[in-house]
């Protein structure tokens, strides 16, 4: 049995799995985690994907994971990518689905415009009810997650070139209704990477909570097992 580790995106967490876990337990031994600063982590480092690849690698040496097999949503699918440049051989095969993979200062500046804590409260509180119930801060990991995000747009990014280095086999997918991450950069990235598989996931948006997890599950088993 493979190992398996999950990767909750940005403003997520890792209990946003707990409706997924029970479709893979009996083919995987699934693990995962709260990246700095989400759920139930207290770390107060700076959000940055090299500080999270970094995470991502010290939980799979303290663990003596032998090469384990990567799912990571949104944004952690770009921790993966990012481990995978440095870290080959850590890793084993890397599934990303919804992961914004191209980034410049206008990007940043429209994804980081719909993250305003007191905007958020104001007009769509059940979302922040949701972001309240996984977070120890949320207003705090959103002020952190703008600050990444700009970040990314400034010079943070992986470029093409980046990409090319990947050399570990990788299913790069988007949900066809997603409203966050287009076709053509998943597509982009996917010719971009060396081994890599470019699918799409039907009926799905781009917030986790709103996709069917058995059907992720069966996507997550034809490609990972």
């Amino acid at each position: 049995m493979k190992d398996l580790i999950l990767l909750h995106g940005a403003l997520g967490a890792s209990k946003e799995f707990d409706a997924l876990i029970p479709f893979l337990e009996n083919d995987f031994k699934v693990y995962r985690f709260d990246f700095i600063g989400h759920g139930q982590n207290t770390d107060t480092t700076l959000f940055s994907m090299e500080n999270f690849a970094r995470q991502l690698k010290q939980f799979i040496e303290d663990r003596q994971l032998e090469k384990p097999q990567i799912f990571g949503y949104s944004m952690g699918g770009y921790v993966a990518y990012t481990l995978a440049i440095k870290s080959p051989d850590l890793i084993g095969d890397i599934m990303s689905l919804g992961t914004k993979l191209k980034w410049d200062p206008l990007t940043a500046k429209a994804e980081t415009a719909k993250l305003n804590p007191n905007k958020i409260t104001e007009k769509v509180p059940k979302f922040g009810q949701y972001l309240d119930s996984i977070h120890l801060s949320w207003h705090e990991n959103m002020r952190k997650t703008v600050e990444l995000m700009n970040n990314l747009g400034n010079g943070d990014a992986l470029s093409f070139e980046d990409f090319g280095k990947i050399k570990n086999k990788c299913f790069i997918g988007i949900g066809d209704m997603d409203e966050m991450v287009s076709c053509s950069e998943t597509i982009d990235i996917s010719k971009a990477l060396p081994n890599s598989i470019y699918y799409k996931l039907l009926n799905s948006r781009h917030p986790l909570p709103q996709i069917e997890m058995k059907k992720l599950a069966g996507k997550i088993k034809n490609y990972l097992k």
